[in-house]
Protein backbone atom coordinates (compact mmCIF):
# COMPACT_ATOMS: atom_id res chain seq x y z
CA UNK A 1 0.00 0.00 0.00
CA UNK A 2 0.88 3.15 -0.51
CA UNK A 3 2.32 5.58 2.49
CA UNK A 4 1.60 9.24 2.36
CA UNK A 5 3.14 11.60 5.54
CA UNK A 6 3.10 15.28 5.53
CA UNK A 7 4.07 17.90 8.19
CA UNK A 8 3.59 21.42 9.15
CA UNK A 9 1.52 23.24 11.84
CA UNK A 10 -1.59 24.95 11.71
CA UNK A 11 -3.39 28.25 13.66
CA UNK A 12 -6.49 28.47 15.48
CA UNK A 13 -7.59 31.59 16.47
CA UNK A 14 -11.15 31.59 18.19
CA UNK A 15 -12.70 35.22 18.95
CA UNK A 16 -16.19 36.50 19.89
CA UNK A 17 -17.00 33.21 22.24
CA UNK A 18 -20.45 33.36 24.27
CA UNK A 19 -21.36 30.64 26.70
CA UNK A 20 -25.01 30.44 27.90
CA UNK A 21 -26.00 28.00 30.46
CA UNK A 22 -29.91 27.74 31.66
CA UNK A 23 -30.16 26.47 35.39
CA UNK A 24 -32.96 25.60 37.75
CA UNK A 25 -32.17 26.58 41.15
CA UNK A 26 -33.79 24.19 43.81
CA UNK A 27 -33.98 22.66 47.37
CA UNK A 28 -33.17 19.05 48.64
CA UNK A 29 -34.43 17.53 51.67
CA UNK A 30 -32.09 18.46 53.94
CA UNK A 31 -32.61 22.31 53.00
CA UNK A 32 -29.62 22.40 50.67
CA UNK A 33 -30.07 24.62 47.36
CA UNK A 34 -29.46 22.52 44.63
CA UNK A 35 -28.24 22.94 40.71
CA UNK A 36 -29.96 21.71 37.72
CA UNK A 37 -28.95 22.75 34.47
CA UNK A 38 -31.34 22.59 31.28
CA UNK A 39 -29.79 23.79 28.65
CA UNK A 40 -26.42 25.40 27.23
CA UNK A 41 -25.42 27.06 24.42
CA UNK A 42 -21.78 28.03 22.82
CA UNK A 43 -21.59 30.93 20.38
CA UNK A 44 -18.57 31.28 18.29
CA UNK A 45 -18.93 34.11 16.66
CA UNK A 46 -15.35 33.74 14.56
CA UNK A 47 -13.03 31.10 14.12
CA UNK A 48 -10.06 30.75 11.76
CA UNK A 49 -8.04 27.49 10.72
CA UNK A 50 -4.42 28.54 8.83
CA UNK A 51 -2.34 25.59 7.60
CA UNK A 52 1.26 26.31 7.13
CA UNK A 53 4.19 24.12 5.74
CA UNK A 54 3.39 20.82 3.27
CA UNK A 55 0.74 20.85 1.57
CA UNK A 56 -1.04 23.62 3.04
CA UNK A 57 -1.97 25.24 -0.04
CA UNK A 58 -4.71 21.99 0.31
CA UNK A 59 -5.87 22.10 3.41
CA UNK A 60 -6.49 26.11 3.34
CA UNK A 61 -9.14 25.00 0.47
CA UNK A 62 -10.97 23.20 2.74
CA UNK A 63 -10.69 25.46 5.57
CA UNK A 64 -14.30 26.26 6.11
CA UNK A 65 -15.57 22.70 5.99
CA UNK A 66 -12.92 21.94 8.96
CA UNK A 67 -13.39 25.44 10.97
CA UNK A 68 -17.39 24.05 10.54
CA UNK A 69 -16.34 20.74 12.02
CA UNK A 70 -14.36 22.48 14.93
CA UNK A 71 -17.06 24.41 16.06
CA UNK A 72 -19.63 21.62 16.00
CA UNK A 73 -17.18 20.00 18.13
CA UNK A 74 -16.56 22.53 20.64
CA UNK A 75 -20.55 23.06 21.17
CA UNK A 76 -20.46 19.58 22.30
CA UNK A 77 -17.54 19.17 24.55
CA UNK A 78 -17.97 22.81 26.47
CA UNK A 79 -21.67 22.47 26.75
CA UNK A 80 -20.96 18.58 28.38
CA UNK A 81 -18.28 19.42 30.10
CA UNK A 82 -20.10 22.75 31.77
CA UNK A 83 -23.18 21.15 32.44
CA UNK A 84 -21.26 18.16 34.34
CA UNK A 85 -19.65 20.93 36.25
CA UNK A 86 -22.25 23.01 37.28
CA UNK A 87 -24.41 19.77 38.17
CA UNK A 88 -21.47 17.51 40.48
CA UNK A 89 -18.92 20.12 41.45
CA UNK A 90 -21.71 22.53 41.93
CA UNK A 91 -23.65 20.62 44.05
CA UNK A 92 -20.91 19.08 46.30
CA UNK A 93 -20.43 23.13 47.27
CA UNK A 94 -23.35 23.66 47.63
CA UNK A 95 -24.02 20.51 49.99
CA UNK A 96 -21.12 21.38 51.83
CA UNK A 97 -22.74 24.91 53.13
CA UNK A 98 -23.91 23.44 56.85
CA UNK A 99 -27.69 24.27 57.12
CA UNK A 100 -27.23 23.04 60.94
CA UNK A 101 -24.73 25.19 63.02
CA UNK A 102 -23.87 24.30 66.12
CA UNK A 103 -24.34 27.02 68.80
CA UNK A 104 -22.62 25.55 71.84
CA UNK A 105 -22.69 22.51 73.87
CA UNK A 106 -26.79 23.04 74.32
CA UNK A 107 -28.25 24.44 70.90
CA UNK A 108 -28.02 24.46 67.37
CA UNK A 109 -29.84 26.37 64.83
CA UNK A 110 -31.37 25.04 61.32
CA UNK A 111 -31.15 27.50 58.65
CA UNK A 112 -32.37 24.98 56.13
CA UNK A 113 -34.22 25.75 53.18
CA UNK A 114 -37.93 25.91 53.65
CA UNK A 115 -38.73 26.34 49.15
CA UNK A 116 -37.09 26.63 45.95
CA UNK A 117 -35.67 29.93 45.64
CA UNK A 118 -37.92 32.72 44.12
CA UNK A 119 -36.97 34.66 41.30
CA UNK A 120 -38.65 38.08 40.94
CA UNK A 121 -37.83 40.93 38.06
CA UNK A 122 -34.94 42.94 40.43
CA UNK A 123 -34.80 40.51 43.19
CA UNK A 124 -34.21 36.52 44.40
CA UNK A 125 -35.98 35.80 47.45
CA UNK A 126 -35.15 32.36 49.69
CA UNK A 127 -36.80 31.51 52.98
CA UNK A 128 -34.91 29.61 55.78
CA UNK A 129 -36.57 27.71 58.78
CA UNK A 130 -34.27 29.70 61.44
CA UNK A 131 -35.22 27.60 64.18
CA UNK A 132 -33.06 26.93 67.20
CA UNK A 133 -33.32 22.94 67.95
CA UNK A 134 -31.98 21.42 71.55
CA UNK A 135 -28.99 18.72 70.52
CA UNK A 136 -29.83 16.51 73.16
CA UNK A 137 -33.71 16.28 72.78
CA UNK A 138 -34.63 18.15 69.30
CA UNK A 139 -38.31 18.29 68.88
CA UNK A 140 -40.26 21.52 67.05
CA UNK A 141 -41.49 24.71 69.12
CA UNK A 142 -44.68 24.68 69.84
CA UNK A 143 -45.48 27.72 68.06
CA UNK A 144 -45.33 29.22 64.45
CA UNK A 145 -43.45 31.72 62.61
CA UNK A 146 -44.96 35.36 61.90
CA UNK A 147 -45.51 36.13 58.59
CA UNK A 148 -43.43 38.38 56.70
CA UNK A 149 -44.15 41.82 54.54
CA UNK A 150 -43.99 41.98 51.40
CA UNK A 151 -40.49 43.88 49.81
CA UNK A 152 -41.13 47.48 49.60
CA UNK A 153 -37.74 48.73 49.07
CA UNK A 154 -34.73 47.96 46.43
CA UNK A 155 -32.04 50.37 47.53
CA UNK A 156 -30.43 47.85 48.98
CA UNK A 157 -28.29 45.06 47.42
CA UNK A 158 -29.35 42.62 50.80
CA UNK A 159 -32.51 42.47 53.00
CA UNK A 160 -33.17 40.06 55.92
CA UNK A 161 -35.18 39.94 58.02
CA UNK A 162 -34.93 37.80 61.28
CA UNK A 163 -38.69 37.20 62.77
CA UNK A 164 -38.78 37.55 66.94
CA UNK A 165 -39.60 33.32 66.11
CA UNK A 166 -35.93 32.14 65.99
CA UNK A 167 -35.37 34.06 69.33
CA UNK A 168 -38.32 32.55 70.92
CA UNK A 169 -37.16 29.29 69.96
CA UNK A 170 -34.00 29.38 71.80
CA UNK A 171 -35.76 30.65 74.64
CA UNK A 172 -37.47 27.48 74.60
CA UNK A 173 -34.09 25.60 74.21
CA UNK A 174 -32.43 26.83 77.07
CA UNK A 175 -35.01 27.42 79.44
CA UNK A 176 -35.60 23.71 79.11
CA UNK A 177 -32.48 22.87 79.59
CA UNK A 178 -32.05 24.53 82.57
CA UNK A 179 -29.84 27.59 81.62
CA UNK A 180 -32.01 30.27 82.33
CA UNK A 181 -31.52 30.03 86.11
CA UNK A 182 -28.71 31.30 88.86
CA UNK A 183 -27.87 30.59 92.23
CA UNK A 184 -26.27 33.75 94.01
CA UNK A 185 -24.21 32.98 97.22
CA UNK A 186 -22.63 35.34 99.72
CA UNK A 187 -19.01 35.22 98.45
CA UNK A 188 -20.59 36.26 94.59
CA UNK A 189 -21.77 39.86 95.96
CA UNK A 190 -18.87 42.41 95.75
CA UNK A 191 -18.30 44.47 99.20
CA UNK A 192 -19.41 47.54 97.93
CA UNK A 193 -22.90 46.03 97.20
CA UNK A 194 -25.60 48.13 98.89
CA UNK A 195 -26.31 45.07 101.21
CA UNK A 196 -24.68 41.53 102.06
CA UNK A 197 -26.85 38.03 101.96
CA UNK A 198 -26.84 37.70 105.47
CA UNK A 199 -30.31 38.44 107.36
CA UNK A 200 -28.65 41.34 109.11
CA UNK A 201 -28.22 43.57 106.06
CA UNK A 202 -32.80 42.98 106.06
CA UNK A 203 -32.82 43.95 109.67
CA UNK A 204 -34.86 47.00 108.96
CA UNK A 205 -36.04 46.27 106.07
CA UNK A 206 -37.38 43.17 106.61
CA UNK A 207 -37.57 42.04 110.40
CA UNK A 208 -39.83 38.88 110.21
CA UNK A 209 -36.68 37.40 108.18
CA UNK A 210 -34.15 38.47 111.06
CA UNK A 211 -36.25 37.48 113.73
CA UNK A 212 -36.79 33.77 112.74
CA UNK A 213 -33.24 33.04 111.06
CA UNK A 214 -31.07 36.24 113.11
CA UNK A 215 -27.69 37.07 111.81
CA UNK A 216 -27.72 33.63 109.07
CA UNK A 217 -26.17 33.79 105.33
CA UNK A 218 -28.69 33.90 102.50
CA UNK A 219 -28.48 32.08 99.01
CA UNK A 220 -30.98 33.04 95.93
CA UNK A 221 -31.96 31.13 93.63
CA UNK A 222 -33.67 32.89 90.39
CA UNK A 223 -35.12 30.61 87.62
CA UNK A 224 -36.75 31.06 84.56
CA UNK A 225 -40.35 29.24 84.88
CA UNK A 226 -41.22 29.58 80.98
CA UNK A 227 -39.42 30.40 78.25
CA UNK A 228 -38.58 34.13 78.06
CA UNK A 229 -40.24 35.68 75.57
CA UNK A 230 -39.25 38.52 72.85
CA UNK A 231 -41.97 40.65 71.18
CA UNK A 232 -40.56 43.03 68.16
CA UNK A 233 -43.20 45.90 67.14
CA UNK A 234 -42.18 49.03 65.12
CA UNK A 235 -39.65 50.85 66.55
CA UNK A 236 -39.40 48.63 69.35
CA UNK A 237 -38.22 45.50 71.25
CA UNK A 238 -38.71 43.77 74.59
CA UNK A 239 -38.22 40.76 76.77
CA UNK A 240 -40.12 39.29 79.02
CA UNK A 241 -38.89 36.88 81.53
CA UNK A 242 -41.66 35.10 83.96
CA UNK A 243 -39.54 33.33 87.04
CA UNK A 244 -39.30 32.92 90.54
CA UNK A 245 -37.00 34.13 93.40
CA UNK A 246 -36.20 31.67 96.01
CA UNK A 247 -34.50 33.20 99.65
CA UNK A 248 -32.86 30.47 101.42
CA UNK A 249 -31.10 30.93 104.51
CA UNK A 250 -27.95 29.11 105.62
CA UNK A 251 -28.44 27.49 109.36
CA UNK A 252 -26.13 26.94 111.65
CA UNK A 253 -25.93 23.54 111.01
CA UNK A 254 -24.64 24.32 107.02
CA UNK A 255 -28.27 23.35 105.32
CA UNK A 256 -30.82 25.31 103.23
CA UNK A 257 -33.80 26.51 105.07
CA UNK A 258 -36.44 27.88 103.01
CA UNK A 259 -37.66 31.53 104.30
CA UNK A 260 -39.74 32.30 101.31
CA UNK A 261 -40.73 32.44 97.43
CA UNK A 262 -41.60 35.19 95.28
CA UNK A 263 -43.09 35.27 91.82
CA UNK A 264 -41.00 38.00 89.02
CA UNK A 265 -42.34 39.22 85.96
CA UNK A 266 -39.11 41.00 84.40
CA UNK A 267 -39.66 43.62 81.84
CA UNK A 268 -36.21 44.79 79.58
CA UNK A 269 -36.04 46.76 76.59
CA UNK A 270 -33.65 45.24 73.90
CA UNK A 271 -31.32 47.18 71.46
CA UNK A 272 -30.62 45.56 68.36
CA UNK A 273 -27.61 46.10 65.88
CA UNK A 274 -25.49 44.15 63.04
CA UNK A 275 -21.56 43.81 63.49
CA UNK A 276 -18.75 41.86 62.43
CA UNK A 277 -17.37 39.45 64.20
CA UNK A 278 -14.25 38.14 62.41
CA UNK A 279 -15.32 36.75 58.94
CA UNK A 280 -18.96 36.56 60.45
CA UNK A 281 -21.72 38.84 60.22
CA UNK A 282 -24.26 38.97 63.68
CA UNK A 283 -26.74 40.00 64.91
CA UNK A 284 -26.93 41.28 68.34
CA UNK A 285 -29.06 42.32 71.14
CA UNK A 286 -28.11 44.38 74.53
CA UNK A 287 -31.35 44.21 77.42
CA UNK A 288 -31.76 47.08 80.22
CA UNK A 289 -34.42 46.42 82.83
CA UNK A 290 -37.82 48.32 82.33
CA UNK A 291 -39.52 47.22 85.25
CA UNK A 292 -40.67 43.97 87.07
CA UNK A 293 -43.63 42.80 88.85
CA UNK A 294 -43.73 40.33 92.41
CA UNK A 295 -45.69 38.67 94.41
CA UNK A 296 -45.38 36.22 97.46
CA UNK A 297 -46.23 32.41 96.68
CA UNK A 298 -45.25 30.94 99.67
CA UNK A 299 -43.31 32.03 103.16
CA UNK A 300 -42.30 30.27 106.26
CA UNK A 301 -41.91 33.52 107.96
CA UNK A 302 -44.58 36.23 109.08
CA UNK A 303 -45.91 37.52 105.87
CA UNK A 304 -45.23 40.42 104.76
CA UNK A 305 -45.75 42.99 101.95
CA UNK A 306 -43.29 42.61 98.90
CA UNK A 307 -43.22 46.24 98.39
CA UNK A 308 -40.82 46.23 101.03
CA UNK A 309 -37.77 44.54 98.83
CA UNK A 310 -38.20 46.53 95.92
CA UNK A 311 -34.83 47.94 95.98
CA UNK A 312 -33.20 45.23 96.77
CA UNK A 313 -35.05 42.94 93.77
CA UNK A 314 -34.06 45.44 91.72
CA UNK A 315 -30.10 45.64 92.70
CA UNK A 316 -30.51 41.85 92.47
CA UNK A 317 -32.02 41.47 88.72
CA UNK A 318 -29.13 44.25 87.15
CA UNK A 319 -26.77 42.31 88.60
CA UNK A 320 -27.24 38.96 88.06
CA UNK A 321 -30.14 38.41 85.86
CA UNK A 322 -29.58 41.31 82.93
CA UNK A 323 -26.20 40.33 83.00
CA UNK A 324 -26.93 36.41 82.07
CA UNK A 325 -29.32 37.93 79.66
CA UNK A 326 -26.92 39.78 77.92
CA UNK A 327 -24.26 37.07 77.65
CA UNK A 328 -26.47 35.19 75.22
CA UNK A 329 -27.91 38.01 73.44
CA UNK A 330 -24.51 39.74 72.49
CA UNK A 331 -23.18 36.35 71.60
CA UNK A 332 -26.24 37.03 69.09
CA UNK A 333 -27.02 35.17 65.82
CA UNK A 334 -24.28 34.12 63.25
CA UNK A 335 -26.15 34.92 59.76
CA UNK A 336 -25.28 32.03 56.84
CA UNK A 337 -24.32 33.67 54.05
CA UNK A 338 -21.01 32.63 51.89
CA UNK A 339 -17.21 32.89 52.80
CA UNK A 340 -15.78 36.11 51.48
CA UNK A 341 -19.08 38.30 51.99
CA UNK A 342 -19.33 41.09 54.06
CA UNK A 343 -21.66 43.40 54.95
CA UNK A 344 -21.57 47.54 54.16
CA UNK A 345 -23.37 50.05 56.39
CA UNK A 346 -26.29 47.78 57.24
CA UNK A 347 -29.45 49.35 58.94
CA UNK A 348 -31.61 47.92 61.11
CA UNK A 349 -35.57 48.56 61.45
CA UNK A 350 -37.95 46.63 63.12
CA UNK A 351 -41.51 45.69 62.40
CA UNK A 352 -44.44 43.57 63.40
CA UNK A 353 -42.64 40.32 64.78
CA UNK A 354 -39.59 40.82 63.12
CA UNK A 355 -36.20 43.01 62.28
CA UNK A 356 -35.46 43.68 58.76
CA UNK A 357 -31.72 44.00 57.92
CA UNK A 358 -31.18 46.19 54.93
CA UNK A 359 -27.02 46.45 53.75
CA UNK A 360 -24.71 46.75 50.74
CA UNK A 361 -22.46 43.79 50.22
CA UNK A 362 -18.89 43.28 49.43
CA UNK A 363 -17.11 40.41 48.08
CA UNK A 364 -13.59 39.13 48.61
CA UNK A 365 -13.46 35.38 47.94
Amino acid sequence: WPHISDSGSVDLSVSSVSLAVSVIIGNDTQGHATLKTTGCSLNIGNLDVKFHGGASWLYNLFDSSIESSIKSSLQGQVCTAASQSINDEGNKALESLPVIVKVDDTSEVNYALLTSPIFNTNYIETQHKGEFFSIAHPVEAPFSAPPLPAIESHDKMMYLWVTDYIANTAAVVYQQAGILQVTVTPDMVPTSFPFQLNTTSFRLILPALYKKFPNMDMELFLNATKPPVLQVVPNSANFTITGTLTVNVINSNKKKVNAFVMGLIIYTDVHVWVHHSGTQQVVSGNCTLLKFDMNLISTNIDKFSVSLLQDSVNLVVNGFVIPILNRYAKAGLVIPIVNGLSFVSPEVKLGQGYIMISTDINYKP
